[in-house]
């Protein structure tokens, strides 16, 4: 007899979280990851679809960044403070992605935060804010 496959429940989303995705400001922050994802990966070029990495680097104290919402230790930028990576290679699965190998990822790219003004601006042309 074949034993049926356990399926593992679906992470419930807090109140605070569901009325943050709800409100406008939520919502356009959902729609700007989607255009993130639409984006090639910004180490390897791979085509999209791609992930939206939230960045998690610190800058050092007084160093120019380009974060709207700080990360806290431990945690994520916020929405806007995405980049894309590719799922494989460079964000989650590989040897040398960023969740697998963080410093040598670093040593070898440079801060993440270092690749948002240019996603910025990959995403304003592609909606037609700015013209290169």
């Amino acid at each position: 007899m074949n034993k049926p496959l356990r399926r593992t429940p679906m992470r419930r989303v807090s109140k605070k979280r569901a009325a943050r995705r709800a409100s406008k400001q939520g919502q356009a922050d959902l729609a700007y990851m989607g255009l993130v994802k639409q984006l090639p990966c910004c180490i390897c070029g791979s085509p999209p679809p791609n992930d939206a990495h939230h960045c998690r680097s610190q800058p050092s104290a007084g160093e120019p960044h380009a974060y709207e919402q700080l990360p806290a230790a431990g945690r994520r930028s916020g929405d806007r403070d995405t980049i894309p990576l590719c799922h494989w290679d460079c964000h989650q699965e590989g040897p040398e992605s960023y969740h697998r190998a963080k410093r040598s990822w670093e040593a070898r790219n440079g801060p993440d935060y270092s690749y948002i003004p240019s996603t910025r601006a990959a995403v304003a042309a592609m909606i037609g804010e700015i013209d290169f």
